[in-house]
């Protein structure tokens, strides 16, 4: 892989990157790696060799995951980013614009950052349309990842929350959800968290005419797929959205933390209860390698008090089940009651 992924990282306004910024980082730099199953050891990879290169240190042992496929540092810190040279640079006589008046309480290499900015808000006055991020971030910058880097983790904002993209008339576009029509207006979707389940449920809903559409969330990649999934609803005529993952508590975690990035209830998934009741009934169990301890909050935040106790007995029980336990097979048996 090439030195974009180390680009990224150096233009962080931070040494010590935490993970899930080195995560979004490593995505920013090699999108196509996002879907990837083994997208973790990639991201692992890269970083031993940016760590044999020097250009990098990671942490302790202590500070590595405790679990995970495989386990990653909590955070990396980048070398090399201090310089002899000291910047004289006059801040004080920039012409700021309001929008940048918290510029006094940055630092440098951000000072830099936010002088470049200010000089582009200068000459753009009431000229912006919004755009996609990467389009402003070339105009700016020359460099189209560069304002991707720079968003506060999971955000819209830069430089920890003070300057939305919209001043810059820069939006994030989100990743398109892929999706299967069925031609019922007026159903709800269904989001489903893996690929084979995708292709199962969507080709039986040709035939049950259930929802308007199977979408495919792609795993934890829905919780970053912004406003995808109301475009979604819009072009099949959906009027809600379901969603159905792995009975683990990864897959627990995917619907619950899209929810949180929701402004209002309108734009959230619920769980598919029905389906949920199913595979609690009669799914195939596996083994679970993670800890239950503390857990119970999560299942019952999730599938509600009663499914959610169910839930939790099978986690303290050791096991977990995949969603592919309802496969085409099972979904095309007669009589089948959801």
């Amino acid at each position: 892989m090439s030195d974009s992924f180390l680009s990224v990282l150096e233009n962080a306004s931070r040494k010590r990157i935490v993970l899930d910024d080195v995560r979004r980082a490593f995505f920013v730099a090699h999108p196509e790696t996002i879907t990837a199953p083994n997208r973790n050891a990639l991201l692992l990879e890269r970083l031993r060799e940016l760590e044999k290169a020097c250009c990098i240190k990671l942490p302790a042992a202590g500070s590595w995951e405790k679990v995970g496929n495989p386990p990653l540092p909590k955070w990396v810190q980048v070398t090399g980013m201090e310089t002899s040279t000291p910047n004289f640079e006059d801040y004080a006589s920039v012409a700021w614009v309001p929008e940048l008046g918290f510029w006094p309480e940055l630092k440098l290499p951000a000072l830099e950052t936010a002088r470049l900015i200010n000089d582009y808000l200068l000459s753009h006055r009431n000229k912006l349309r919004l755009v996609p991020i990467k389009e402003r971030s070339l105009e700016i910058f020359g460099d189209e990842k560069r304002l991707d880097s720079l968003r506060t983790s999971g955000s819209a904002t830069l430089f920890g929350g003070r300057l939305p993209l919209s001043v810059l008339g820069a939006f994030v576009v989100p990743s398109p959800l892929p999706y299967r029509m069925s031609n019922v207006v007026g159903a709800p979707v269904l989001i489903v968290e893996n690929h084979n389940s995708f292709w199962s449920f969507g080709e039986w809903n040709q035939h049950a005419k259930r929802y308007s559409a199977v979408v495919y969330g792609s795993g934890k990649a829905f919780q970053g797929s912004g406003n995808a999934l109301e475009q979604v609803l819009i072009e099949v005529g959906g009027v809600s959205a379901q969603y159905l993952g792995d009975l683990d508590p990864a897959g627990v975690r995917i619907p619950i933390e899209f929810n949180r990035t929701r402004s209002s209830v309108s734009s959230m998934v619920a769980p598919a209860i029905e389906l949920y009741r199913w595979l609690l009934e009669n799914g195939h169990k596996r083994v679970l390698c993670e800890q239950h301890n503390g857990l119970r909050s999560l299942a019952e935040e999730w599938l509600g008090n009663e499914l959610g106790a169910e839930l939790s007995e099978l986690w303290i029980s050791g096991h977990w089940i995949p969603q592919e336990a309802l496969g085409f097979e099972r979904l095309m048996a007669t009589p089948m009651q959801f």
